[in-house]
């Protein structure tokens, strides 16, 4: 393996501590002030490499963004499989640490840039509204079968989390309104037939770098870009894979709207169907061309005057 142009040093993020291959020190407390300190003794030209791991990496990214430290968060299935061509089956704290570095060394990823505090804040009220959603899918879907001995009990949770639903969409919507270029941002985006308030800011908070990237690296991130599956004399059927899951569900909702009130992708949605594809495939088509959209939307956006 060649040298690397600049020093890397892999960070494996537990709840409690991070462990450390190629810093001055092999373990930190995971704690915003004890970070803070060692990364007074890390080289200020050193890359940081670890892996989102949860919310544990939060502090550490704090941390090295408020240090000017370069950071890079990686994607954990890439790791592991970076780990497995090694040959490093096992798994362990120091290990891990160790394999970040080589991925860090062998790649040379781009550090994140830093998030802005509002951004992050969306991005958690967003979580926060999903999560919520699948509870009162979870609590719906039982009452549905429940008895007259449970039905009052549950029909009592599933009025609370439709307020804890409702008190949500009023800190989102506030959120919003208090950030003058993410308001915009989801002004812009809710002019696309199909695209509510809920979703643009879902989009949003899932795809920060909408309207810098070009069609195909959005389209990648979302999970909407199909992957193809040929091999020698073998021609497999192109898939979707990947990417962000709860980005690629609001785009499939907002596709069912779009496919039928939306007048180009409505025509582009009969022509699939009318072609023979499946149902589901042209709706995926659908929602790619929608990104699409709204990533030139985002891309050609002048933003208002502070």
């Amino acid at each position: 393996m060649t040298t690397p142009a600049i020093p890397v040093i892999g960070i494996d993020v537990a709840r409690d501590e991070v462990v450390v291959a190629g810093g001055p020190q092999a373990s930190v407390s995971n704690q915003a002030a004890a970070l803070g300190a060692w990364l007074r003794h890390v080289p200020r030209d050193a890359l940081l490499v670890c892996e989102a791991s949860g919310g544990y990496e939060q502090a550490l990214v704090a941390a090295a963004h408020a240090s000017g430290h370069a950071l890079h968060v990686a994607n954990p299935r890439r790791v592991r499989d970076f780990a497995r061509s090694l040959g490093r089956l096992e798994k362990t704290d120091p290990l891990d640490a160790a394999v970040l570095r080589r991925y860090g060394e062998a790649l040379q990823p781009a550090p994140a840039p830093p998030v802005p505090p509002a951004q992050t804040q969306l991005r958690e009220l967003v979580d926060l509204r999903l999560a919520l959603v699948e509870e009162l899918t979870r609590w719906r879907n039982r009452r549905a079968q429940a008895s007259a001995l449970t039905r009052a009990a549950i029909t009592r949770r599933v009025r609370a989390v439709e307020r804890d639903i409702a008190q949500v969409d009023r800190q989102l919507a506030d959120h919003l309104a208090s950030q003058r270029d993410l308001e915009d941002k989801v002004q812009t985006l809710c002019l696309v037939p199909g695209i509510s308030l809920t979703t643009a800011a879902t989009v949003l908070a899932y795809l920060s770098e909408l309207g810098r990237l070009n069609r195909r690296q959005v389209a990648k991130l979302a999970g909407l870009a199909p992957l193809n599956h040929d091999s020698g004399q073998w021609r497999g059927q192109a898939h979707i894979a990947h990417g962000r899951a709860p980005l690629r569900r609001a785009l499939y909702c907002a596709a069912l709207v779009a496919s039928r009130w939306h007048e180009h992708l409505r025509a582009f949605y009969q022509r699939l169907r009318a072609h023979g594809k499946p149902f589901k495939v042209a709706l995926i088509a659908v929602a790619r061309k929608l990104l699409i959209i709204l990533n030139a939307l985002l891309k050609n956006h002048d933003p208002l005057p502070t």
